[in-house]
């Protein structure tokens, strides 16, 4: 079997600096005694929150065939399934046979090309193995644009990245060559704005649509964080892992402060205590940022 896409981008340390949702993705209250599913586990944390949480079941999947991240071979309480991409889920797992599909950073990927699934396609399965009643939860990047620049978006993508940054300076050339330098990062796949701009990630509005018209109630929708990935990691994690494990430690710390709070569980004041994480990391080191959407579902039964 191969390593995973997360271990070989040292993604052990790069996750404690972009995202922070564990808690905050799926409420405790709803873990225990269910069937759970954690899709596209990854380094296993999201799944050993679970299994703290007593659930009935838990399945961690990868969609390569991959050995389990060390943390989920350390949870008896799992069962661990490889080779499970987006477009089987509905053949290889049962039908009516979950309570809580999690799907944390998934949906932004499957887009409808070739071989691949779309979003609604991936919903469509997962109504059919989520029991009467279950629910599904996701996080995903909110849909950003690059820049608003008609003469460019007829351009083949490599050539609108080189001169969209091209054709900028200063404080706003920077900003769009880390914004890129995050989408190569993570393999995020383009997406065309409503006039045909370029940009990155998942639109929110046409997400909760694919949910309603997949048959799905929704529960919960909501702008929660920002994928924060720091300016320059890809060209010099190699060298300085010890300074962005440090500072990915002290990144935790500060979103942990502000987010499990009262003030970030409202949705009008959480706007300024977003502002107020951004502030004090990019004291740190220089960000760049995409919001995080987060929508819970559920299947009526």
């Amino acid at each position: 079997m191969n390593t995973s896409w997360e271990l070989l981008r040292d993604w052990e340390i790069i996750r404690y600096l972009v995202y922070y949702l564990i808690e905050d993705f799926v409420h405790a209250h709803l873990i225990p005694g269910k069937d759970v599913l954690d899709f596209s586990a990854g380094l296993g944390d999201l799944s050993t929150y679970i299994a703290q949480n007593q659930p009935k079941s838990l399945i961690a999947t990868a969609p390569e065939d991959i050995e389990p991240a060390p943390a989920l071979l350390a949870l008896q309480e799992v069962t661990f399934l490889s080779n499970l991409p987006a477009i089987e889920i509905s053949s290889k797992l049962p039908p009516n046979s979950v309570d809580l599909f999690l799907a944390r950073m998934v949906f932004q990927f499957p887009t409808d090309e070739a071989d691949r699934i779309d979003i609604d396609g991936m919903l469509a399965q997962i109504y059919t193995v989520l029991r009467p009643g279950g629910r599904i939860i996701i996080a995903s990047h909110e849909y950003t644009e690059l820049d608003d620049h008609p003469d460019d978006w007829n351009l083949a993508l490599e050539d609108y990245l080189r001169e969209v940054v091209a054709d900028r300076s200063g404080r706003h050339k920077t900003h769009l060559k880390g914004l890129i330098e995050l989408i190569r990062a993570i393999g995020l796949p383009p997406r065309e704005g409503i006039h045909g701009q370029t940009g990155f990630g998942l639109k929110s509005l046409m997400a909760v649509d694919s949910f309603v018209q997949a048959g799905f109630t929704i529960e919960d929708s909501a702008e929660i964080e920002d994928f924060t990935f720091p300016v320059g990691l890809t060209s010099q994690l190699l060298d300085r892992k010890d300074y962005y494990r440090d500072l990915g430690e002290k990144i935790m710390a500060i979103k942990r402060a502000h987010i499990l709070t009262p003030e970030f569980e409202g949705k009008y004041t959480r706007p300024q205590v977003l502002q107020s994480i951004l502030r004090e990391i990019n004291q740190l080191h220089s960000f760049v940022t995409i919001p995080i959407f987060r929508i819970q579902a559920r299947k009526p039964g």
